[in-house]
């Protein structure tokens, strides 16, 4: 009985500290989001949203290629190689970075000297890059951290890179340049952050440097579908976003970040709770069963729907106030905007649960192919609807292509169920 329930303990910290930490971000998300609608202009906070939609994309890739072989590893490999195996991925992760920070501003330079980009919006654009190599290190040491399954000490760098950012972005509200200055401060705060984290994970597991080589190449190589579906989703469920810049304008992607704003709570806490569903998925997949998974899945997805269902009820009654007393703006197409939101996260929320009992079979490949089916279909639908709804039109692809991909992965769902995971390539 005492081993039972330590156990269960466990799980409540482990858990505990992932929803706090989702909690934070997203508090942080929305604070940031209000101070630059609230003191910046429509325009900045535009260039702002561009930015921090494509930062996601390479955080996703990277999560993508090296979670399937990290979690493996740091599960059942023994100290030593583990130590090794850690020490190698971060001497190679940090060279891989100094190559995407000069590619990138090589291709920024090579895109303002052909007139492609005007220099206030290459100077956005470079240092949005930089922000983003510093996301990338952030959230390298945060997936180590979460794969050791020490949420507490993920918890505090993450409350660092909070702190640090919101004071940056109201700082660059004080100025003419609140894009630039924004992506300054997100640069700062994920590198700070992520040193704290680097010195968490030392303190509990030191690793072995250099380590093992190619480390790196390894997880590239079994994490190429997880990338794959990761890289395409991103293509549907941001790529929207450029879809509006280029059609319309960057106002228009304002409008549409700011009443995504009010419900972005919703995909963040659903997001977080995902990054700690993965070993878990597994560990009750061994010990459980297809069937003992899936039921704790389903269980989990009709909570966090009701949680999702009662914070959207909340935010639609209170949308009038919300819109004028605190972010201090109104939109065209506000209601319909946040109405598709609204949708559109509750296919996120009921997709993020469900999908596990897919990947603890390792169905990356049928995974991903779903994904580039749903990707075509909702971005082909954002193309032409833009045209004829405007912003909203944008999103109409987005709910298409979320809705799609949730019908999909349930169908795939019951026939894994029916083959009882006889092909999954981890049996």
């Amino acid at each position: 009985m005492l081993k039972i329930l330590s156990k269960r303990a466990n799980f409540a910290r482990i858990f505990g500290g992932s929803i706090l930490s989702q909690i934070l971000l997203s508090a942080t998300n929305f604070a940031v989001g209000i101070i630059l609608v609230r003191r910046a202009p429509q325009a900045q906070y535009g260039y702002y949203v561009l930015i921090n939609s494509a930062v996601p994309l390479l955080a996703q890739l990277q999560g993508a290629f090296i979670t399937p072989s990290l979690q493996s590893r740091v599960t059942i490999a023994g100290p030593e190689p583990r130590r090794e195996f850690v020490g190698g991925l971060l001497r190679e992760q940090r060279l891989l970075l100094v190559a995407v920070a000069v590619a990138s501003l090589v291709i920024c330079s090579l895109a303002w000297g052909a007139g492609a980009l005007q220099t206030p919006t290459a100077v956005i654009f470079a240092l949005g890059s930089m922000a983003a190599v510093a996301a990338l290190f952030r959230d390298f040491q945060r997936m180590l951290l979460v794969a050791y399954r020490h949420s507490v000490d993920v918890l505090r760098g993450d409350a660092t890179f909070a702190v640090i950012l919101i004071a940056g972005v109201w700082i660059s509200t004080l100025t003419d340049a609140a894009a630039a200055i924004s992506a300054v401060a997100m640069a700062a705060a994920s590198l700070i952050g992520g040193v704290a984290l680097s010195r968490a994970l030392w303190r509990h597991d030191p690793w072995i440097s250099p380590g093992t080589p190619h480390a790196l190449v390894q997880t590239i190589k079994m994490g190429t579908w997880a990338a794959t579906g990761a890289g395409v989703h991103w293509a549907f469920s941001q790529g929207y976003t450029f879809i509006v810049a280029s059609r319309l304008d960057v106002s228009s992607v304002a409008a549409i970040a700011a009443t995504r704003l009010l419900l972005s709570p919703v995909g963040v806490f659903s997001i977080g709770i995902s990054s700690m569903m993965y070993s878990s998925s597994t560990l009750w997949l061994k010990h459980h069963g297809p069937r003992g998974l899936l039921r704790r899945l389903l269980w989990f997805t009709l909570a966090m729907s009701l949680a999702a269902l009662a914070y959207i009820a909340v935010m639609w009654f209170m949308r009038d106030w919300i819109f004028l007393n605190v972010l201090k703006k109104d939109f065209p197409q506000r209601d319909l905007l946040l109405g598709i939101w609204a949708l559109v996260f509750l296919c996120t929320v009921v997709r993020d649960q469900v999908i596990f009992l897919l990947i603890a079979h390792g169905r990356w490949r049928q995974l991903a192919g779903l994904t580039s089916v749903c990707a075509v279909c909702g971005l082909f639908v954002s193309f032409v609807a833009i045209q004829r709804y405007g912003a909203a039109g944008g999103l109409l692809g987005l709910l298409m292509g979320e809705f799609a991909h949730v019908v999909g992965v349930i169908v795939l769902t019951y026939r894994d169920m029916r083959t009882g995971g006889r092909d999954s390539v981890l049996t």
